[in-house]
């Protein structure tokens, strides 16, 4: 039986979303195409694909052990508007970069300066994900991530190391004792959901009996928390020299806090992609003004 890949690529929104509406409005159509299409691709195999209800669509069982080839058709159909858009040869359209929240903040947004002084014809498109997003599918054209890839559809294009700090407001400072230790220190950190990210673990391990001062999932608000004084927050110790200085001061612990890594990933099929490249080129240039490899 022959398998169209818009078949599969509404089957599978359906099964990302959960919900017929959600589907439609991430594929632009109208929920009565996805019920249309879900209801021929059911009659034509001859099986439920879907449970619906109040709580939107649940897979069946059927219906989820189609997913991993649904899944490997958005890769090889993601594969092919790569390859096709690899024979553009004007540096010019959007590139989409994803990393995560502290990362595109303090080092993106400033980047974006330069990217839009030394590449006027490309934009720009930030991604502020915790989580990973899916470049062998297409959904950004390049990601600074701090784990290596485990994909083999996606490369490393650079790979450096980041040294960290403990830093505060200088009015906090100074109500600490001139050599203090972790414990005396009040941190801020992430917030459930997130409490899985660095530095986190870190500071858990650290400090017997670790609760933070304030925490966040949101960096914006944690970072604001240290400008406003209310504790420390462990980050990199260089920023973009186009970043903002805060005013923020490195609290000396009497250690240094193990460096964290960066690396720039890439789908392989989009690297010699002109407009790709381009931007990739000027990431690694930028990225080696805040680590050491």
């Amino acid at each position: 039986m022959n398998i169209s890949w818009e078949d599969a690529q509404t089957f599978l929104a359906v099964a990302e979303k959960r919900s017929f509406s959600a589907a439609a409005r991430a594929l632009e159509v109208r929920q009565p195409t996805i019920s249309r299409r879900i209801a021929n691709l059911e009659e034509r195999l001859g099986t439920q694909l879907f449970r619906r209800g109040k709580q939107g669509a649940a897979l069946t069982d059927n219906g989820a052990r189609l997913l991993p080839a649904a899944e490997q058709m958005a890769r090889w159909a993601g594969e092919f508007g790569r390859l096709a858009a690899g024979a553009q040869e004007e540096v010019a359209g959007v590139v989409r970069v994803a990393a995560p929240p502290g990362l595109a903040v303090e080092f993106m947004a400033p980047f974006a300066v330069l990217a839009r002084e030394r590449l006027p014809e490309i934009r720009i498109e930030v991604l502020a994900s915790i989580e990973h997003v899916d470049l062998s599918r297409g959904a950004a054209e390049l990601a600074v991530r701090t784990r290596s890839p485990r994909e083999p559809e996606l490369m490393t294009m650079w790979t450096g190391r980041v040294e960290l700090g403990a830093f505060a407001s200088p009015d906090y400072v100074a109500t600490l004792p001139e050599a203090p230790t972790p414990a005396q220190v009040d941190w801020i950190t992430w917030a459930f959901p997130y409490l899985h990210l660095e530095p986190r673990p870190f500071l858990e391990r650290l400090v017997p009996d670790f609760t933070p001062v304030f925490a966040s999932d949101d960096f914006l608000v944690q970072k604001s928390a240290v400008i406003y004084g209310v504790g420390a927050m462990i980050l990199e110790r260089t920023s973009h020299p186009l970043a903002r200085d805060l005013g923020l001061v490195e609290i000396d612990l009497g250690f240094d806090i193990p460096a964290g890594e960066l690396h720039l990933v890439c789908a392989k099929s989009m690297q010699y992609v002109p407009r790709v490249r381009a931007v990739a080129d000027m990431l690694t240039e930028q990225l080696q003004t805040l680590t050491h490899d």
